[in-house]
């Protein structure tokens, strides 16, 4: 991967010289890991090692540290305060808190509040006592608060092995051998089960045996899941191995509770009697993707490979319905914000699969089915960027032919592939095969194909007829032009609040006649659903129902940021209104936009504009640029 100078000084507000400079003493820093910071003109700034094994030494020296470093931010200081009074054998005194924190007393009580608003979820009281505190409430609480607040899940640190952090709680188990007898055991039932979910095992059964160590047992657990007989024969035999080898026995409930998290692991162990039978399960599918053809016309009934993906992971959320903790998704907000169309089809149509199976979906359930429903949208109906086939036909020799091909390619590679220059007599023979059109020299009647004479000696003006010409035969680039037409376009308007931003584009669209009556209703009660921010500072809000006579996308460039939810600040926003019978081609759009949340270049450029003009220009532009 390669960062250029400009883009490093966008992200961190600072001039190019001064990355530069910031360079410089960082390979003065990681010379002795034989890691350097290169520079490839044009391309960028990259890492450049002889072997992988220095990166990881280099990447290993910033892990040692990162302990350390979260001292350094309040949310860290924080964390580390609920750390030590979740594992602390006895109340944590005041004087030890900030003698260890480096605190005053006013930023303490200021601290424990923030710890009370944090464990409060969780049913967790933090006490203060005779000049200590600490926290009291159930063992299994005090343990998931654990795992969500001090066990910071960054979904690709995560998945690839133990972080400085877990290596730091858990010092006194060797994380190593749990791994190992893990690995063995889920090779042993013969399922298939993902990094995330192995690792999200391996912690809880480290965590049971960190809390058995230290004397903090669960004494009782009342969930109760059935799991397969060759899989409970697993359990008493992995149960055998942590006791023999820890020096620690788990109880009852403490059984009971690793069975339990390792079933929400791998739902296919489960054995339960409110099963499905396959067949409810896949009618039930089917009535789910009908619901979204009804509602988005995207037909994908007819997806095998969609249905039966649907069809098993239904079977793994039924035989945990009857659990009362929920499976968490790490990617939640990742894929609502890069799959937002295919999210809402299945917010919007998930009733069916709910009514149908007596099933209650959180939002991280609801995030899984997404991506199989995203995946299915991109084999049926993503179009490729396919360059176009052509032909050259040139009278005038094998020089001026090598010259328009060679200004072609050096104009047009992006575009067209030249399958070979032919003279008019070959031309006459139909010796060039088949090709999307030709380009010509000379005048050409009654072509099969399609011609495009150009000129050597006006290329320039002929080579802009030849991109009008290219271009309009692309339909999403037809598609992003008719979009994006000037009129919707507005740029530096203020406005402080996503009601007021909302109510003057739909007053605009209204005003040109681009939507029916009903259309800012059915946007405010799409908004009202959930959050139509993807990040980026972008929002792409849009009505509930089908209720545009013409396809437009309205953007409006705010002069400062509004908050739009309670999370994301928008300072750009696109209100797309789609004809019913156009909605099936706006899939290249949606991923126009989520691509557009990345790109660092778009608000510098954007804020350029002065005009609607303009501001058409550059998203077509942009749009071009993201295929």
């Amino acid at each position: 991967m390669k960062i250029s100078a400009l883009s490093l000084a966008n992200r961190f507000n600072v001039s190019k010289r001064t990355i530069r400079t910031d360079i410089k003493r960082l390979n003065a820093d990681i010379a002795p890991f034989k890691v350097n910071i290169k520079n490839q003109r044009e391309k960028g700034y990259y890492l450049a090692y002889k072997k992988q094994k220095q990166l990881d030494i280099l990447k290993a020296s910033f892990n040692t540290n990162s302990h350390q470093s979260t001292l350094e931010t309040t949310d860290g200081r924080i964390k580390h305060l609920l750390y030590r009074l979740l594992t602390n054998e006895e109340p944590f005194t005041l004087d030890e808190v900030m003698s260890d924190l480096f605190i005053s007393w006013n930023t303490l009580m200021n601290y424990i509040n923030q710890v009370r608003v944090i464990i409060r979820p969780y049913g967790l009281h933090l006490i203060r006592q005779n000049n200590a505190l600490c926290i009291t409430g159930l063992e299994q609480n005090k343990r998931r608060c654990f795992l969500e607040q001090i066990d910071e899940r960054n979904y690709t640190d995560y998945v690839l092995g133990f972080t400085a952090n877990e290596q730091r709680i858990f010092n006194k188990i060797n994380l190593k051998y749990l791994s190992i007898l893990i690995n063995k055991f889920l090779k042993n039932i013969q399922v298939d089960v993902s990094d995330y979910n192995r690792k999200n095992i391996i912690i809880h059964i480290a965590l049971t045996i960190y809390r058995i160590i230290g004397r903090h047992y669960l004494q009782k657990f009342d969930e109760v899941v059935m799991i397969q007989p060759q899989v409970e024969t697993e359990f008493r035999l992995l149960f055998n191995q942590l006791e023999n080898y820890y020096k620690i026995k788990f109880n009852q409930a403490e059984r009971k509770y690793l069975i339990y998290h390792v079933a929400l692991n791998i739902p296919l162990i489960v054995s339960n009697n409110r099963s499905q039978n396959d067949r409810a399960i896949r009618q039930n599918v089917i009535l789910f993707l009908d619901r979204i053809c009804d509602n988005y016309t995207f037909n994908l009934r007819d997806d095998q490979i969609l249905v039966e993906n649907l069809v098993n992971h239904i079977k793994s959320v039924v035989k945990l319905s009857h659990l009362s903790h929920k499976r968490k998704n790490p990617l939640l907000d990742v894929i609502v914000s890069t799959f937002p169309l295919a999210y809402e089809m299945t917010v919007t149509s998930i009733d069916i699969l709910e009514q149908g199976l007596s099933l209650n979906l959180s939002r991280d359930e609801l995030s899984f089915i997404t991506l199989h429903i995203g995946a299915s949208m991109e084999r049926l109906y993503s179009t490729q960027w396919r360059k176009r086939s052509v032909a050259l036909i040139c009278g005038s020799g094998t020089a001026t032919a090598g010259l328009l091909k060679a200004r072609l390619q050096a104009r047009f590679n992006n575009y067209l592939t030249i399958v070979g220059t032919y003279s008019y007599a070959e031309y006459l023979k139909n010796l060039y095969g088949d090709v999307d059109f030709l380009i010509s020299t000379v005048p050409l009647l009654n072509s099969p194909v399609p011609v495009i004479q150009v000129d050597l000696t006006n290329f320039v003006t002929d080579s802009h007829q030849l991109y009008d010409y290219i271009t309009s035969t692309f339909s999403e680039q037809q598609l992003f032009c008719e979009l994006f037409s000037p009129e919707v376009m507005f740029t530096k308007y203020a406005f402080d609040d996503k009601k007021s931003v909302l109510n003057f584009l739909c007053d605009q669209l209204e005003k040109k006649q681009i939507v029916t009556s009903d259309f800012r209703d059915e946007v405010f009660k799409r908004e009202a659903m959930y959050s139509t921010a993807i990040g980026g500072g972008i929002a792409i809000p849009h009505p509930i129902k089908f209720a545009a006579k013409v396809s437009k996308v309205a953007f409006l460039n705010l002069t400062h940021a509004i908050w739009w939810d309670k999370k994301n600040q928008i300072k750009y926003v696109f209100l797309l209104a789609i004809k019913e019978e156009d909605y099936i081609k706006i899939q290249p759009v949606f991923n126009f936009l989520v691509a557009l949340q990345n790109d660092s270049r778009f608000g510098h450029v954007v804020q350029k504009c002065q005009n609607s003009k303009e501001v058409s220009k550059v998203l077509i532009s942009f749009s071009q640029q993201d295929r």
